[in-house]
């Protein structure tokens, strides 16, 4: 791509939307020249294109390699209009004595050229036409031509929107990395705090079993007797949910039977037991975790709100390979849920856990009609859920 410099009194107003310097050539270009050249019926057509100090010509018909800057160079008095230029006979005009002197070989008269503007009103540079001997354009020529240097700016446009594309693909992919990298920080670390409040539940119970032996027999003793059960089933939880993340696959009837064992520990007299069904259904270490956190919450949601005084009855915990998902579902014989709970906003911080987390994995939340309570969620599975 030849290159000349473009005097300082004859810059235009230039666009910065385009890297015209970093444009390569490209057939399109070509094409829309030798278009020109057949629609004008001469036989030189050029597009250059301009920045602060050079000027390229881009594409040219008609006209040796050598020769490429020559009509580039007659196309700096044209790319200042703000509309099309006719020159009928350069001989004949002043201002193009010098050219067709210098250029004598080229034997040029004829000149007309189309600005390239940009959306933003900015000039790119020039679609332009020449022929050997003074003459005019028709209208329908004109108009062609103009349409002619329209489609080299949505050209430009185009390949702008293409280069934008890839930038924002490169930035996305490295954001992804980012996000992935965090996320396996994010899994040690929810197996750190696992761990951790294991620990710090296994000591709290041994703290409360020594009191309590301390202790005559009575309500403050059975009082403290209770209280360590359930510190113990929230850790023995825990470290259901610690296991998990140490094995790729987790056999799911194993790890919710676990789960609700530590769970059951705790439950509230008036909850007569917690019963079990699940399939073993294999669910990688991550989905594993939070279906087990999505179990306890709905069953403490069980404990606390199934069985006001004076009722009685139990839990029920079922997991089910669906096809593609899985279904679980989390049943009492109780007074059943408020119509609205799962959509509302202003829910408690159980209810909001469990609607963050069935959305982490894709999954759906739903209720199902009684008796009692029937809350439902689809799981996708690994290979399609959205983690």
């Amino acid at each position: 791509m030849r290159q000349i410099e473009v005097p300082e009194t004859k810059r235009p107003s230039l666009s910065h939307r385009y890297d015209v310097a970093g444009i390569a050539p490209a057939p399109v270009f070509d094409e829309i020249v030798a278009l020109a050249t057949a629609i004008v019926d001469a036989p030189i057509a050029a597009i250059s294109f301009v920045d602060e100090d050079h000027q390229w010509v881009q594409a040219v018909a008609g006209l040796p390699d050598g020769c490429a800057v020559d009509a580039g160079s007659i196309c700096t008095h044209a790319v200042r209009a703000d509309d099309l230029v006719v020159v009928r006979d350069l001989a004949a005009d002043g201002q193009f004595e010098d050219y067709v002197r210098v250029h004598r070989e080229l034997s040029v008269r004829f000149y007309a050229a189309v600005p390239l503007v940009a959306p933003d009103g900015g000039h790119v540079g020039t679609l332009c036409v020449l022929d050997r001997k003074p003459r005019d354009l028709t209208d329908r020529q004109r108009s062609l031509l103009k349409a002619l240097a329209r489609r080299v700016i949505t050209e430009l446009e185009l390949r702008r929107s293409l280069d934008a594309e890839r930038l924002a693909r490169r930035d996305a992919e490295q954001l992804l990395e980012e996000k992935d990298r965090l996320l396996v920080q994010n899994e040690i670390l929810l197996r750190e705090v696992d761990h951790r409040v294991k620990n710090s539940l296994q000591l709290v119970s041994s703290m409360l079993t020594l009191q309590a032996r301390q202790l005559p027999t009575g309500d403050a003793a059975k009082a403290l007797d209770e209280a360590c059960r359930r510190v113990a089933s929230v850790a023995a939880a825990h470290e259901q949910l610690y296991r998990a993340t140490a094995s790729d696959r987790v056999d799911m009837s194993v790890f919710l039977r676990g789960i609700c064992e530590a769970l059951a520990a705790t439950r509230p007299s008036n909850v007569e037991g917690i019963e079990i069904r699940a399939e073993p259904i294999e669910f990688g270490s991550k989905r594993a975790m939070k279906t087990g956190l999505l179990v306890a919450e709905l069953v403490i949601n069980g404990f606390k709100h199934a069985y006001p005084t004076g009722r009685r009855g139990g839990i029920k915990v079922e997991l089910a390979s669906m096809g593609p998902t899985a279904r679980l579902r989390v049943s009492d014989e109780g007074v059943g849920l408020p119509v609205d709970l799962l959509d509302r906003a202003s829910s408690g911080l159980g209810m909001r856990l469990i609607r963050s987390i069935v959305h982490q994995f894709g999954g759906r939340l739903t209720a199902e009609p009684g008796p009692g309570a029937r809350v439902v969620i689809d799981i996708p599975s690994d290979e399609t859920a959205t983690t």
